[in-house]
């Protein structure tokens, strides 16, 4: 059911508009084409006429209206591109007409196709391209005709007949699954009694969420439950869908409330008084269901009857958007997706007719991919199931689960149509915004930002006069998430809209959603996948609009579909999953050949690269206007970029490395939004760029001295908005320039940040810095302000002016010479204040504060840095203030070290609060009390302060460190910690008990997390001596504690303790006889010296089998951990002493006492899923029986020189990863070998023993496979190398099998093969092995003499070549001048030297 062309009409609007345009018809007429502009002009009109039938029809599955609308859609792009190419040819004109003002054609001219002076649109090719768009344009009238289309004639109803939904009812569905948690919501909203609302209006209940998502079942099954039977005196269900039409809801809810009230032919008026009559003085609930309108006069009218009701009337609405919300004034009720444990359940019921698949278990996994496919849309659950229904064949369950939705049975498909109406719905220029949404991969987060920039630039918004397209945007942007078509993903700080594109929004598109956007979209748009180099060959050239998954290093095949996109408007670099690698690679090369192909760019963005260099074709992109390189590597652009005259959007974040922007940027007089946050390296700004008006977003200003650089730049900038940080204020030689900036009439500006240099140098002028703070007052409506480095004494009145009422952060930075702080307690709506680095403040008191109740809505304050800092006054005239801060949530104060006031006494609302280095703060005479506190922080300060606080019934978190006097928590302070569960103290070296009384910690009933660090002389927890622990207690942390000689012994009996790790107590020497640490998950031992053995006892010996299994079933070990522990000796493992049959990760390292593990019954370690053994000098002999591991996946055998073995004992079968490294005396690695179906990775390194692999070869399956080191071992490569087809990834060196003795490097190497690592070889003078098609990685290392890759050449699927150590090589791979530079050009990452080398492509 194919729907692509449905926003064609809004395209066209645009084309109008252009045609309209006074500037290419002033043009058209001096070339003397303006008649031929008209005649398409007419055409186009005449073509606009039929739309709506055609779009009909084509919906109806008119396979010929659907082939005439895919060409008309392509002739539209065609049209546009050849009007902006007049443009382009006007701009170049008017430039040549003005050769003594204007720069702009001798730019164009060298910095792109260096053409003729006369107009290129009449040479040969361009004439022919207007001769042969008029014969297709004439070619689409035909074809109208013959189609018989009808010109529009009424408003269309956004329902077609086809998709028309059936009218919902009352009645519950069949299977009702997981709204347990919303039903109980909605009932509770609708019988709450509301004593003090007014009986006008009956209270709406809006159930919102996108379409299928059940918004209707949830309501069916809330109007049936008895108990709103019960409550409510009427009940009605009306469906009121796409046509809101009064006379007919009214009347069915009118016969749903009445009997044998006769109503047809009855107007309006008549059945609203009859309603109201029936209504009058009831409780009643009504639902409507599936409400689109919008219209608040409508929905007025139709409550009229309704304000009649009873107290307690409800009406609960469900809609897919959340306008109608507001416009009922209503909270919405936003339903999310079903949880996939409900949608399993749904799916066998109307798959199978049962709730399980106990009778088909082999279509579980089937049935569980394609609920995974409907991401809890309980319609494409139900609508796939019912395809399915009582089939059980797997194929056609797989044919299912590969199906795109529009690819279902149409008869049997409620998934599409139930979709399309949300599209439908919209107005036609935003049907193609919202297809644009088509270029993202399902799942990716959407930037909101972003995606405006691109709307604007590719032409998609209408906007009024006076209005800017970004304001457009935003509210077209903000309609999609109220239709649910777009989804948050994450709040953010909304009240800063413009381009932060840190903290900005993100938004989901639901996979439904985004394949309906592909549909819409048609072949126009191209959304690929990460490592996909095939893509759609069949429909790509048809492309305007691409984006591409980036991945770590990108070859030029994976270009390749691209190159075919002659007409692309849009290609856009998209990140899928930034947190897995960072930025990409990419030769210059490979890209310049990718630009030099797509001449109709408009958007182009290319994100998070290594990208030094930007190539000088960028250029010839003439019509772009969007161009995004931020997070790159660039330390300039080239000059030919200031030739994109039509360029608007240039957005350069975080280029750190970026130095310069080039001359004659203000060329760019288009341009819009100019990105420059995070861009520490750059010291100047481009000169007179005051000159481009039109600047909506400035980022950063740089001072600069000369004329064209200094502030005053800033003044005819009137329209900036958002963020504006203006740095190096201190070039300023004249204060006037402040005030030429007018910041006070910049009102948009919200986010301003004002930057001096760090260094305070005799060159600083207090005064002129003082006169230019003051003269740079922000407008009032200012939000966020930053003030940084500032020289003045004090700062301007301003700054605490009540009538910066929208001020809501403040950050005061390295003001070093400030002395007082100004009246910042009178901003009224300021909630976050950050004061750092004010060296001379001495003292914060009324000053700071103000008059009046100062800080009214202040949630966080934090001092930080502040050296001179003595005195904190909470007096106004003496007299104490009760409350200074009443909203304040979390308190920071660090690093005052002659701080001695105290804190404010009344902090009722604070949550959060750190004090850290202050050591003279003192407040043990006064009482603070802190009931809301959650997380206390305390560090490098004097005991006495926590004496101060009381009241800590809300405190969870407790971290003490460097507390200098402390040698035990009093019981004050510890006896009112009731819901305490994380406490650590750390380095407090004084530290020798927590508690005098053992018995405290009964009041620690919330206990989970215990940690003591670094506390020297900690002996004991309590000083009685041995303590009863709470049962709660999770996670016990004890680490260098050097005199701690044992934990209280109720900690072995715990059954909450999971986590237990024991670091640096090298008085520990063992652990209690009883009590066996049933629960512990894990347990980690460091460097306890003198521990003997670990826990258990004889009650896990194994000639006491009875007891033994008895023991292993309270158990609950499964990672053990031991390192540094020498007098751990062997015995500790014997009879598998604490090695129960749960543990699945056995770690030993470092334990020099340990020489032998033979003794370990690995038969009752069935569980065991890795071990490794590292450092332990001592070993001698290895567990027996490790082959009947059945779950061992990992062994790993590093650096043990006294283990000898003749034969390494054999391995199960399923292990997958074996290591063997630094063991000299170990001869031979495990025989059958290659009977080992699961190994993957093997690893030999330094075994000097070790001469050949074991008879039989490797096993064929293995992937990674290292060896070397291994000088003795001469078995030849090919004879264990070539068998392994599906090898990956191999490191070899010159020790193995010869391969290093020889000039020529032969290697049998698998076409498998990934990632080669090639190593000291000193004999090798040339690979000459050809290399795998599919190899991306080459290492070569320490390889004096090579000096020749490989004669057939490099594969291009390689990505990253590096050679470090090869002095011949290297030079003749250097950029430019080596001879194998034109073979290696196109790597994107190729590095000579060592690890910090940078790719020199």
């Amino acid at each position: 059911m194919p729907i692509a062309e449905v926003f064609l009409g809004a395209f066209l609007q645009v084309l109008f508009d252009r045609l309209a345009s006074r500037e290419l018809l002033n043009f058209a007429r001096r070339k003397g084409i303006d008649i031929l502009l008209k005649k398409w002009e007419e055409m186009l009109v005449n073509i606009n006429q039929v739309l709506d039938d055609a779009e009909d029809r084509q919906l109806n599955g008119d396979l010929g209206v659907n082939s005439w609308l895919k060409n008309l859609r392509d002739l539209a792009y065609d049209i546009e591109d050849l009007l902006d190419k007049f443009a382009i040819e006007s701009v170049e004109n008017n430039a040549e007409a003005k050769p003594d003002t204007s720069k702009v054609r001798s730019l164009l001219q060298s910095c792109c196709l260096r053409l003729s002076p006369r107009a290129f649109m009449f040479d040969h090719t361009m004439r022919s391209k207007m001769e042969e768009m008029d014969n297709r344009l004439k070619d689409i009238i035909a074809q109208k005709d013959g189609l018989h289309l009808r010109e529009n004639n009424e408003k269309r109803s956004a329902y077609r007949q086809v998709d028309k939904p059936l009218h919902t009812t009352n009645l519950p569905e069949p299977c009702f699954v997981s709204r347990e948690v919303e039903k109980k919501e909605i009932l509770e909203i609708l019988t709450k009694e509301e004593n003090d609302r007014a009986c006008v209006d009956p209270k709406v209940i809006p159930i919102v969420g996108m379409g299928g998502l059940g918004k209707t079942a949830l309501a069916q099954q809330v109007y049936n439950d008895d108990r709103v039977t019960d409550y409510f005196d009427v009940k009605a269900w009306a469906c009121v869908s796409d046509d809101f039409d009064m006379l007919a809801i009214t009347k069915k809810i009118l016969e749903t409330t009445t009997s044998h009230l006769p109503c047809e032919g009855k107007d309006l008026d008549w059945l609203q008084e009859k309603l109201k009559e029936h209504l009058a003085r009831k409780k009643f609930l009504v639902v409507l269901d599936d409400v689109w309108n919008e219209n608040y006069g409508n929905w007025t009218i139709l409550l009229k009857p309704f304000q009649w009701g009873a107290k307690g009337s409800k009406i609960i609405v469900t809609t897919r958007n959340f306008r109608i919300a507001k416009i009922a004034r209503a909270e919405p009720y936003t339903l999310k997706p079903l949880s996939q444990d409900a949608c399993m359940t749904l799916f066998t019921f109307h798959a199978l007719g049962a709730r399980n698949f106990d009778h088909h278990p082999d279509l579980e996994v089937l049935g569980m991919k394609i609920v995974d496919k409907c991401q809890g849309l309980p319609l494409a659950v139900k609508t796939l199931a019912g395809l399915l229904s009582f089939k059980v064949s797997p194929r056609e369950w797989q044919g299912i689960l590969n199906s795109k939705i529009w690819d279902l049975p149409q008869e049997s498909n409620d998934i599409l149509p139930a979709l399309k109406l949300s599209y439908l719905h919209l107005p036609s220029n935003m049907r193609r915004c919202f297809a644009y949404c088509a270029i993202f991969p399902n799942d990716y987060e959407i930037e909101r930002d972003e995606l405006i920039h691109w709307w604007i630039a590719e032409g998609l918004l209408e906007r009024k006069e006076g209005e800017s397209h970004w304001d457009v945007g935003l509210t077209l942007f903000n309609e999609l998430v109220s239709r649910s078509l777009l989804q948050e993903l994450s709040s953010s700080e909304s009240r800063f809209l413009m381009h932060d594109l840190v903290s900005e929004s993100r938004f989901l598109m639901h996979d439904l959603v985004s394949d309906l956007a592909k549909l819409v979209a048609g072949p126009a748009y191209f959304s690929s996948r990460a490592f996909d180099f095939k893509g759609d060959q069949n429909n790509a050239f048809l492309a305007r609009h691409a984006s591409f998954i980036s991945s770590p290093r990108i070859v030029q095949e994976r270009f390749k579909i691209y190159h075919g996109m002659k007409g692309l408007r849009s290609f856009i670099s998209l990140v899928k999953q930034p947190k897995y690698y960072g930025r990409s690679h990419l030769s210059k090369k490979v890209l310049c050949d990718l630009l030099s192909e797509l001449k109709f760019l408009r958007v182009l963005s290319l994100c998070h690269y290594h990208i030094r260099e930007v190539p000088d074709c960028i250029g010839k992109l003439r019509l772009l206007r969007y161009l995004n390189l931020s997070n790159s590597n660039i330390e300039k652009l080239p000059k030919s970029i200031v030739a994109l005259y039509y360029l608007e959007t240039l957005m350069l974040r975080g280029c750190r490395n970026l130095i310069e922007l080039p001359e004659g940027m203000e060329k760019l007089m288009n341009l819009k939004f100019l990105d420059l946050t995070d861009t520490s390296s750059l010291k100047a700004m481009p000169l007179y760029i005051g000159t481009l008006v039109g600047l909506e977003m400035l980022s950063k200003f740089v001072v600069g001295m000369e004329i064209g650089s200094r502030l005053k730049e800033l003044k005819n900038l009137k329209n900036l908005e958002g963020e504006l940080c203006i740095s190096n204020l201190h070039n300023i030689q004249e204060a006037g320039d402040a005030t030429d900036a007018n910041l006070c009439m910049k009102e948009r500006i919200c986010r301003l940040t004002m930057q001096w240099c760090k260094d305070f140098g005799n060159f600083r002028n207090e005064e002129l810095e003082a006169k230019v703070l003051n003269f740079l007052c922000p407008h009032p409506k200012l939000e966020n302000l930053t003030i940084s480095y500032y020289g003045g004494l004090e700062f301007p009145s301003w700054l605490g002016s009540p009538s910066y009422v929208k001020m809501v952060h403040l950050r005061l930075h390295g003001c070093c010479r400030a002395k007082v702080l100004a009246s910042l307690g009178q901003l009224s709506s300021l909630k976050e204040l950050y004061i750092e680095g004010l060296n001379a403040i001495h003292t914060v008191g009324s000053e700071f504060y103000g008059t009046g109740s100062p800080f009214p809505s202040l949630m966080t304050l934090e001092f930080k840095y502040m050296p001179s800092w003595e005195n904190w006054s909470h007096c106004f005239d003496n007299e104490e203030v009760g409350v200074l801060f009443p909203c304040l949530e979390h308190l920071i104060i660090r690093d005052c070290p002659i701080l001695i006031g105290r804190l404010p006494s009344q902090l009722s609302s604070l949550k959060k609060l750190e004090i850290n280095s202050c050591p003279l703060m003192d407040a043990s005479s006064s009482i603070i009390s802190l009931p809301s506190l959650n997380e206390l922080n305390f560090r490098g300060c004097n005991e006495g302060v926590l004496k101060s606080l009381v009241n800590l019934t809300s405190l969870t978190a407790l971290v003490m460190q460097d507390v200098l006097e402390l040698t035990c928590l009093n019981y004050e302070f510890t006896n009112s910690l009731v819901k305490l569960e994380k406490l650590e103290m750390i380095s407090c070296k004084k530290l020798m008990y927590l508690w005098q009384e053992g018995d405290i910690i009964r009041n620690l009933a919330c206990l989970k997390s215990f940690v003591v660090k670094s506390c020297p002389e900690f002996i004991s927890f309590s000083v009685e001596g041995d303590i009863e622990l709470r049962s709660k207690l999770e996670i016990m942390d004890s680490r260098n504690c050097i005199n701690l000689e044992k934990h209280p012994s109720m900690i072995y009996t715990l059954s909450s303790l999971q986590d237990l790790t024991i670091e640096e107590c090298p008085k520990l020497v063992s652990f209690p006889k009883t009590g066996m640490l049933a629960s512990v998950i894990s347990l980690n031992i460091r460097d306890c010296k003198m521990l003997l053995s670990l826990p258990g006892g004889s009650s896990v010996h194994m000639d006491e089998p009875s007891s033994n299994n008895h023991s292993d079933t309270t158990y609950r070990l499964q990672n053990l951990k031991m390192y540094g522990c020498d007098s751990l000796s062997a015995s500790s493992f014997s009879e598998n002493r604490f090695l129960p049959a749960t543990l699945k990760t056995l770690e030993i390292e470092s334990c020099g006492g340990v020489e032998s593990l033979a003794e370990i019954l690995v038969d009752r370690l069935q569980s065991l899923k890795e071990i490794e053994i590292k450092s332990c000098t001592n070993l001698r002999s290895l567990p027996q029986g490790l082959d009947t591991l059945s779950h061992l996946t990992m062994m790993r055998l590093w650096e043990c020189p006294a283990l000898e073995l003749e034969c390494f004992p054999p391995l199960p079968p399923g292990i997958s990863s074996f290591w063997l490294c630094e063991c000299p005396k170990i001869k031979s690695l495990p025989n059958q070998l290659r009977r080992l179906t699961s190994l993957q990775t093997l690893i030999i390194d330094t075994c000097e023993s070790i001469t050949r692999f074991p008879n039989g070869g490797l096993p064929p399956q293995l992937e990674f496979l290292h060896v070397t080191g291994c000088e003795n071992m001469k078995q030849p490569v090919r004879e264990w190398l070539t068998p392994l087809t599906s090898l990956r990834d191999l490191w070899i060196d010159g020790s193995v099998g010869g391969v290093g003795e020889e000039e020529d490097l032969v290697l049998p190497l698998p076409s498998s093969l990934l990632h080669l690592n090639i190593r000291s070889m000193e004999k090798v003078e040339r690979l000459s092995s050809s290399l795998p098609p599919s190899l991306r990685i080459l290492w070569i290392r320490n390889c004096p003499k090579l000096r020749e890759l490989p004669q057939d050449g490099l594969p291009p699927s390689l990505e990253h070549l590096w050679i470090w150590g090869c002095g011949i090589l290297e030079e003749r791979c250097r950029k430019g001048t080596g001879s194998y530079w034109p073979l290696i050009r196109e790597i994107p990452e190729v590095q000579l030297g060592d690890y910090n080398s940078e790719s020199i492509t």
